[in-house]
């Protein structure tokens, strides 16, 4: 089992020469946020534990991510709490690799799980970050049926209707519907 540690992110650039071949284990605890500080506040503290294992020039990287954090409904833009629980599975492949393959690639679903390094020094902490940026949905929402808020007033439409009239407008279509009723 390895020991959670405060993450100190020089600690966490690992050189690829320093990976055993048995593999490394890292286990750290980032309780301000910084990995996604840019982002997203936290609401608990980001745990992570990887395993580095390296398959020839290339570096398998498995593990966990768990934290919570903050984040704006897209609908009524409170904040609400999203817990983060995801397993990290990617093959970290030097960018050398990329550069020598001249034709056009063709990416397939097991490309997707890959990211390019230097081919030197692995930065656990972002590839963590780049798992946890992941986690997080396009569409944030506090809860499926929120309302959101009123296009006039502005007022949350969860606590209740709002006393503004809205014009019914005709579909921009309408005219074509008439149209095609009136030829048939």
């Amino acid at each position: 089992m390895t020991k959670v540690k405060a993450m100190n992110r020089d600690e966490l650039k690992i050189k690829f020469e320093d990976i055993p071949p048995e593999g490394l284990d890292i286990a750290f605890e980032d309780k301000r946020g910084d990995l996604i500080k840019d982002c997203y506040p936290i609401l608990k503290p980001i745990r992570a534990s990887v395993h580095l294992q390296r398959w020839g020039i290339d570096v398998k990287v498995t593990g966990q991510v768990e934290t919570e954090v903050a984040l704006p409904c897209d609908r009524c833009l409170k904040e609400f709490s999203f817990p983060i629980k995801g397993r990290i599975d990617v093959l970290l492949e030097p960018r050398a690799v990329l550069s020598r393959m001249k034709e056009e690639l063709r990416l397939t679903k097991d490309d997707l799980d890959v990211i390019f390094f230097d081919g030197h020094t692995i930065e656990v902490d972002e590839v963590v970050r780049e798992e946890i940026l992941l986690a997080i949905p396009m569409r944030k929402l506090c809860h499926e049926k929120c309302k959101g808020l009123c296009p006039i007033c502005g007022k949350d439409l969860n606590e209740g209707a709002c006393q503004c009239k809205r014009d019914v407008r005709e579909s921009p279509f309408a005219v074509l519907k008439k149209l095609m009723a009136s030829s048939g």
